[in-house]
């Protein structure tokens, strides 16, 4: 579990996000939750959604998530480098996420693909049949 922020909130994590996309992009998100939360146990997600037919995942990195936690106080030069390496690898993690979602069925998680034209969707031969 997360810490808790300076005002006792904890940080929407992306268990917190899982409803707003199809099931099966869950494995996928859960496993980019063990790998933020390896880079940042306090990392803060401002939304999750699928935009294209592939999943968007925004976080609130650097100064701006210890601002959203409280900490009003401007980091000195080794803070600065210790968010600027966080947000790196936060990003990059997101970024391969991203992409992967992109090659999986949003509905159950097999190989799937880009499809439709009005709204897009990630999903594999056998979803798209039944849509």
């Amino acid at each position: 579990m997360p810490d808790v922020s300076h005002h006792g909130r904890v940080p929407e994590q992306i268990p917190d996000h899982l409803d707003f996309v199809g099931r099966g992009w869950h494995p996928l998100l859960t496993r980019l939750h063990e790998q933020l939360l390896a880079v940042n146990p306090t990392y803060s997600v401002q939304q999750v959604k699928e935009k294209y037919g592939t999943l968007r995942i925004y976080l609130y990195t650097g100064m701006l998530r210890q601002l959203r936690m409280g900490n009003v106080e401007w980091p000195d030069p080794a803070q600065s480098a210790r968010y600027k390496a966080e947000d790196d690898a936060a990003i990059a993690l997101v970024h391969a996420a991203e992409q992967e979602s992109a090659r999986t069925c949003e509905a159950c998680g097999n190989p799937g693909e880009p499809r439709g034209r009005a709204w897009i969707k990630t999903l594999c031969d056998n979803c798209a049949a039944h849509r």
